[in-house]
């Protein structure tokens, strides 16, 4: 997978296998320079053509941006849209999940994993009768993410070449050292639960299997 921009905007491309064919998904973001976004609409056939003029001069060595945009089958557009972080989410026997519950820019593929981890512990909360544990585990994680989300999460090392080396750079250290590289990844995935030592250390939230009843008959 490749990620270019400059914190505004920004390109993704990443391989699919699908079928025996190798296709190509790409993500093309940009602002919208003061339209208001239509934030119900998430399958919007979009103009590859509109697209493509704002990446006219994004050709590099290895990648053609403007060629991969104008190759496409198909594109869509949706908003980069998210919510505040909510103070609440359940009522009574009644609780939210995944974007119910935690809208967020799509930084990570939080948007999906996020609410995987929500239906795990949910399902771990209900299982030993205390729907409020999920809340109390869920919501403070997902508001912080949400918030980091919001700053670009690990996204920022592109903002901060481009601000440090407006011009172009030959030697990544020299602008972003690879320690600072990596605490910033690091950070990010505590946020978001992914640190390994964190998930080893942590209990799990497997239910234990309840035991068959002894159905055996005494002759």
């Amino acid at each position: 997978m490749i990620m270019a921009g400059d914190g505004t905007q920004k390109f993704v491309a990443y391989p699919i296998e699908t079928g025996g064919r190798t296709l190509i998904n790409w993500i093309a973001e940009r602002p919208l320079e003061g339209e208001a976004p239509d934030r119900g609409n998430w399958n919007r056939p979009a103009d590859l053509a509109e697209i493509g003029a704002h990446f006219a001069g994004w050709r590099f060595d290895w990648l053609d941006v403007p060629g991969i945009i104008a190759g496409a089958e198909a594109a869509y557009e949706y908003p980069m849209v998210d919510r505040d972080p909510l103070p609440r989410w359940t009522f009574g026997n009644v609780t939210l999940l995944g974007d119910a519950a935690h809208a967020m820019y799509p930084i990570g593929s939080n948007g999906a994993s996020q609410a995987i981890i929500d239906a795990r512990v949910l399902a771990y909360a209900l299982a030993h009768g205390d729907l409020d544990a999920y809340e109390a585990e869920r919501r403070p994680a997902t508001t912080a993410l949400q918030l980091s989300n919001r700053r670009m999460g690990p996204e920022i090392v592109m903002k901060l070449a481009h601000e440090r080396a407006p011009g172009g750079f030959d030697d990544i250290e020299k602008v972003i050292p690879y320690d600072e590289r990596a605490g910033i990844a690091a950070s990010y995935k505590k946020t978001a639960g992914f640190d390994a030592a964190s998930l080893n250390e942590r209990p799990s939230w497997s239910v234990a299997r309840r035991p068959e009843p002894n159905r055996s008959t005494a002759l």
